[in-house]
């Protein structure tokens, strides 16, 4: 009885004993802060019921029993959780029960490829200067035919020199006996501006080309010289000189722009033209006549020099009487010329003032017309031209050089359309 007493103590002892041993690490494992509290507080453990204080005594005839081998401990049983304590999230399965979520792989950073620099954009090109391309303008000027044109084959001739009447002295024009009158020219033209340094412009116009009526006297009759005692004043012929004509022609000229503002610019620049002049139907021509043998007027034997030849109230016309061929046809009756009226006129003189003579006394006198001008001729022109633009619309063109002579002028330009 007391070897039995004495056997359950000692087994109740060593789970005492065990308990104690088990219980911090059992409370520390568990997951609750408030269970493990429970655990660790010896004062809320469960009391054990008192082992009675005696035991029935056990025969003491039996053999004492041989000690037991140590058998390993079993792990208590986890305690029971108090379902009033478990919160309600934690109804999840345990974490080790729970299906492992593979978290995808993180997807590389993309390799960033640093852009290249942008290239500089080419500057844009620069666009040609607007300007207008059509234009019209009002032409004209004044033109003169020098002297030294026919200087080599006249000893005395007429010229318009826009001077008046007077003869110029010394060496400038020795051979001029009568001046008078300017020669011009007017007309229209288009202006076609291929660039802002190139217009092409059609022109057509009329240009006067006349000389006062004079004596021209050819200057193998002077064979020691203008103006020479040896001279044959009877070979000169009474002559009228009209070949003005029509023009129609194609000027292209270049231009430099000097200055050039929006309001205003200056150009300057040169070139030439081509075309016809027309004289059939527009001048009348050259008209001859003889001034007959022997020199002279109805006042007597008055002309002996180039100075009597700037008036033919001192060198007349009239028939030549030894040479009908001169004259071309036979002698005027009486009564065909007006002088015949005034009185006796035995050489036939015509009617004459100081700057012209009766063309109807010309005419029976034996004028003729000169076959030798063509009807129409070539028109070259050279020029120089500075002009001046408005607001890119109003031209002043101001231009000089050599067209059948030498000719200054210009013209007002309007141009219009689109830049």
């Amino acid at each position: 009885m007391r070897r039995a007493v004495a056997v359950s103590s000692l087994v109740s002892s060593s789970l005492v004993c065990l308990s104690v041993a088990l219980l911090p690490s059992l409370a520390e494992a568990h997951p609750y802060p408030i269970l493990r509290s429970s655990f660790l507080q010896p004062e809320a453990a469960q009391p054990q019921p008192a082992q009675p204080a005696a035991q029935p005594a056990q025969p003491a005839a039996q053999p004492a029993q041989p000690a037991q081998p140590a058998q390993p401990v079993a792990e208590p049983p986890q305690p029971a959780t108090d379902p009033s304590l478990v919160p309600t999230s934690s109804k999840a399965p345990p974490s080790e029960d729970r299906p492992v979520v593979e978290q995808p792989a993180p997807e590389p950073e993309p390799e960033v490829i640093p852009e290249p620099e942008p290239e500089p954009e080419p500057l844009p090109e620069k666009a040609p200067d607007a300007f207008t391309r059509h234009g019209i303008g009002v032409i004209g000027g004044l033109t003169i035919v020098p002297t030294f044109i026919v200087d080599n084959y006249v000893a005395s001739m007429t010229n318009s020199l826009c001077r008046g009447d007077t003869v110029p002295s010394g060496n400038f024009a020795s051979n001029l006996n009568r001046v008078g009158g300017c020669n011009f020219y007017v007309g229209g033209e288009y202006i076609y501006r291929a660039s802002k340094v190139l217009d092409v412009a059609p022109r057509i116009g009329y240009q006067r080309v006349k000389a006062p009526d004079g004596l021209w006297l050819d200057r193998d009759e002077c064979p020691g010289g203008d103006g020479s005692a040896d001279c044959n004043y009877a070979a000169a012929d009474y002559t009228q000189v009209d070949v003005s004509f029509l023009f129609v022609a194609v000027d292209l000229i270049g231009r430099g722009t000097i200055v050039e503002t929006p309001e205003f610019a200056w150009q300057l620049g040169g070139g030439g033209g081509l075309g016809l002049g027309i004289i059939s139907g527009i001048g009348k021509g050259v008209f001859q006549t003889p001034l007959g043998s022997p020199a002279g007027s109805p006042n007597g034997d008055t002309c002996n020099s180039f100075g009597d030849y700037a008036d033919f109230n001192a060198c007349t016309p009239h028939w030549w009487s030894q040479d009908s061929d001169e004259n071309g046809g036979p002698p005027p009756a009486n009564g065909e010329l007006r002088l015949d009226d005034s009185g006796p006129n035995p050489l036939r003189f015509a009617d004459c003032t100081r700057d012209k003579c009766n063309e109807a006394d010309l005419d029976a006198l034996g004028r003729r017309k000169n076959t030798d001008v063509p009807p129409v001729i070539p028109y070259v022109k050279l020029l120089v031209s500075t002009r001046f633009l408005i607001k890119d619309t109003f031209g002043i063109n101001i231009e000089g050089g050599w067209n059948t002579g030498f000719f200054f002028g210009g013209s007002l330009q309007y141009f219009f359309g689109k830049k």
